[in-house]
């Protein structure tokens, strides 16, 4: 092993006196591994660790800490075994003070190493960095022909230790729609109203009877009732966004398959279309749709600035116990009431 005054000495001697004030050469103690002792060059440290198990090395910035190092075995170290790279490279973590080689990162007091490949990233210690007091274009520590090197600096980043997560989406508020029509297909105006559910007390909660939103020449329908629903919900999430309101999601959900297939999988077709069928004749209720589906644009774009996908419209059997459904469709009828009221 070599001596440690010695090598203090011969490196001292073979600095520039203009650099000898500035130069902080590292020294590698291995405590354990295929040949102990302290080494001034990394490679050569490598090569006494790498596939060694149980192995414990650490760099130090003076010979004497380092031969204390070696001397001691160790002292502190903790070592684990672990497989990597499809043989038998082992690892060593440990407490502060310690140091490792392997497949994956650890770290100790002073600096660390990570594993990631062929290069290996020092966080602790300055080797090249705008302070850097040690810098060889032609040395293993940076740049070297052998494929391995190190960079200093107090922040590391590397994509392959660590993920940027994305906020988490928030929870979806649910509202509920429906519509009602009696007499639908067999009077010339039947009652026919929809409702709005978000919940028990909620101020947007809302009862409409279909004469106030349809002009007279205009036969009210069910499917007129249900789309007037969605559509009411949705310039609702539309306003709460625009008016900084909404702090999530919301999900419209309908007992109506029509609405739903309407908004989510046909309305794509039909503009393409010119808003007419597949058979080319004029879409029934198309004024209806066109509005919902602009609106439904305008909600998704806001939507995806904050990661938060596309507005939902869920499909939800009706009458089937579902408070939500339950609820807006007692609305739906309080709405059909208010224009059975009116002359």
């Amino acid at each position: 092993m070599p001596r440690a005054s010695h090598l203090s000495k011969v490196l001292s001697n073979n600095i520039p006196k203009s650099k000898k004030k500035t130069i902080a050469m590292p020294y590698y103690a291995v405590a354990k591994g295929s040949k102990t002792g302290v080494y001034t060059n990394w490679n050569d440290c490598k090569e006494q660790v790498n596939g060694y198990s149980g192995a414990s090395f650490k760099k130090f910035s003076t010979a004497s800490e380092a031969s204390a190092f070696v001397n001691g075995g160790g002292s502190g170290i903790s070592s684990s075994s672990s497989s990597s790279r499809g043989g038998s490279s082992n690892s060593s973590s440990s407490s502060s003070g310690s140091s490792s080689y392997g497949g994956n990162s650890s770290s100790h007091s002073g600096s660390s190493y990570y594993n990631s490949g062929s290069s290996y990233y020092n966080s602790g210690s300055s080797y090249y960095n705008s302070g850097s007091s040690y810098y060889d274009s032609g040395s293993s520590h940076y740049g070297g022909s052998t494929g391995s090197s190190y960079y200093g600096s107090s922040t590391v980043s590397n994509a392959n230790t660590s993920k940027v997560s994305k906020p988490s989406k928030p929870a979806a508020q649910k509202v509920y729609v429906d519509g009602a029509s009696r007499g639908n297909g067999r009077h010339a105006h039947p009652a026919s109203g929809y409702g709005v559910y978000y919940g028990p007390g909620d101020s947007r909660n809302a009862a409409v009877p279909l004469n106030e939103v349809d002009p007279p020449y205009i036969k009210p329908t069910n499917q007129r009732a249900e789309l007037h629903a969605a559509k009411h919900a949705l310039k609702d999430i539309h306003t709460h966004l625009t008016s900084g309101k909404a702090t999530g999601p919301t999900q419209i959900h309908s007992d109506s398959k029509y609405v739903v297939k309407s908004l989510n999988d046909w309305s794509d077709n039909w503009k393409s279309n010119g808003w007419k069928s597949t058979t080319g004749r004029p879409l029934a209720n198309s004024d209806l749709i066109q509005e919902a589906v602009a609106l439904k644009d305008k909600i998704n774009d806001i939507y995806k600035e904050k990661n938060w996908g596309n507005v939902e419209l869920v499909h939800v059997k009706g009458h089937a116990g579902d408070e939500g459904n339950e609820a807006a469709d007692r609305l739906a009828n309080l709405g059909a009431d208010k224009m059975k009221g009116r002359k």
